[in-house]
């Protein structure tokens, strides 16, 4: 595979804005680890392999992209990094600290179909758009995505994904699980579990530090959900710390049954081909939403502020159900009637 491509050529070209760097599967791994770190300028860098769609990469091959990506650390002041087909079974090991992308505001992996786990990337502090798209291989995103477990935790408060505004996460066929914080509650039900958190409140006193907080997501506008069949649930967090949120849409996301719960929702809830679909509940908050081949919404409730719904000619059975209730809601809240309108896709 490799033709002797050599990335040591990029040493003495100090005043690069942008690079874009592709088929990297075919380059020799470059000797040191300074080769993009001295790039002070470099704000823009996209690092990308061919797309592979026939026999799966040999191991040696499989070693060496991921030994390149290891040694392409970028210099502090990069802005706005992208993935293209990486087929490494890991992300680099730069991407897993948050010290090595301070400025780092727009992050994109498309297509890095071989990495199981994403790399802590709620710890990026300055992170403003974030788009993950055909992580094939991820089938749970866990505590591992925000980049701290609270056992570890150094500070009486953490924040994961501190200015984040817009998160797009886009076919991820095989995920299925969503949480942000570990599964503290199981063990609290166990009796070990409530021993254990008896006695912390003790040790807290006893040291003078309070039980570690973390807050998600307080920035976010935006979150997009696309093809993502088997995802079964939002994270409970989600609805009760994304204070910034206006709009949330959903997209073929066949395997969520629920929307509820989601305080802070401001403007637009958008819910296209969601098969298994069952109830919209207590989004106080939401002005707008957009409904489209749900056939199984039975119940849509508690949301006090809503004064536009369009629903496509499909949902007709379906919104008989609910839509009478929803309309004397809002004529006893607002004294007027909700507008509803044909959402013509």
């Amino acid at each position: 595979m490799q033709v002797g491509w050599n990335l040591e050529e990029l040493d003495p070209l100090w005043q690069l804005r942008r690079l874009c760097m592709i088929k990297l599967e075919r380059a020799v791994p470059p000797s040191k680890d300074s080769l993009l770190a001295n790039k002070k300028h470099l704000r823009e860098l996209l690092l990308g392999c061919s797309e592979h769609i026939h026999e799966p990469y040999s191991e040696d091959v499989v070693i060496n992209i991921e030994k390149t990506f290891d040694l392409l650390i970028p210099a502090h002041n990069l802005e706005d990094l992208g993935f293209m087909n990486f087929f490494g079974r890991r992300f680099p090991t730069w991407l897993d600290t948050a010290t090595h992308l301070p400025s780092l505001t727009h992050l994109k992996l498309i297509d890095c179909k071989s990495c199981m786990h994403l790399s802590p990337i709620g710890q990026l502090p300055n992170l403003r758009y974030l788009r993950i798209q055909g992580a094939t291989a991820v089938t749970k995103i866990g505590p591992e995505f925000v980049g701290s477990v609270v056992g570890n935790l150094r500070s009486t408060e953490a924040v994961a994904f501190p200015k984040l505004e817009t998160l797009v996460i886009w076919d991820m066929p095989y995920w299925e699980e969503w949480s942000f914080v570990a599964e503290e509650e199981e063990q609290e039900a166990t009796p070990a579990g409530k021993e254990s958190l008896e006695d912390e409140p003790a040790a807290n006193q006893k040291w003078g530090t309070p039980p570690p907080r973390m807050q998600l997501l307080l920035r976010l506008k935006q979150l997009v959900l696309a093809r993502c069949p088997k995802l079964r649930a939002l994270p409970r967090q989600f609805g009760q710390e994304a204070t910034s949120l206006k709009e949330l849409h959903l997209r073929l996301v066949h395997s969520l049954k629920v929307v509820e719960d989601i305080c802070f929702l401001s403007e637009v809830l958008l819910i296209s081909d969601c098969e298994g679909l069952e109830r919209v509940s207590n989004l106080p908050q939401a002005r707008l939403l957009r409904v489209h081949l749900c056939p199984d919404l039975r119940c849509v409730e508690r949301l006090d502020n809503l004064h536009q719904l369009f629903l496509t000619e499909d949902m007709e059975g379906a919104s008989s159900q609910w839509l009478p209730g929803l309309q004397e809601h809002h004529q006893q809240l607002h004294g007027e009637d909700l507008e509803v309108y044909t959402w013509t896709k």
